[in-house]
């Protein structure tokens, strides 16, 4: 769903994989590595053009309405910014949080093997 993203023009596609977080790791401080540590890849995915934007905001309604992901949280801020927080079932060390404001969407995809606990800790700032 999300590699159709790299090409596509007025979409912004980053893609990072295990090797740049094996050498993040080897030069930051260990509290800091010790929380990329278990992500293998990252997708970051975002547009504030209108047929991007529209695009990318089917997926989330698709994520939505997917019987395999899982909604974690949903968040709304009272000025039309909406967060959603999914795993999918059938691979639970993936997790992607999507974000859907006025001007821009976004979608965030980390895989990888980190417990449920670690994932708290990510999306709450705490480290160990």
């Amino acid at each position: 769903i999300f590699e159709k993203y790299a090409k596509m023009e007025d979409v912004d596609y980053v893609c990072i994989n295990k090797a740049m977080f094996n050498l993040a790791n080897s030069v930051l401080d260990a509290e800091l590595s010790s929380n990329l540590g278990g992500i293998e890849k990252m997708l970051i995915i975002s547009s504030s053009t209108a047929k991007s934007k529209s695009q990318i905001d089917r997926d989330i309604e698709a994520l939505s309405n997917d019987r395999n992901y899982e909604i974690l949280m949903t968040a709304h801020d009272g000025s039309d910014n909406v967060v959603f927080i999914f795993t999918d079932k059938r691979n639970p060390h993936e997790l992607i949080i999507a974000t859907q404001e006025k001007e821009e969407s976004s979608i965030l995809v980390c895989a990888g093997s980190f417990s449920s606990k670690e994932v708290y800790e990510m999306l709450n700032g705490e480290g160990d």
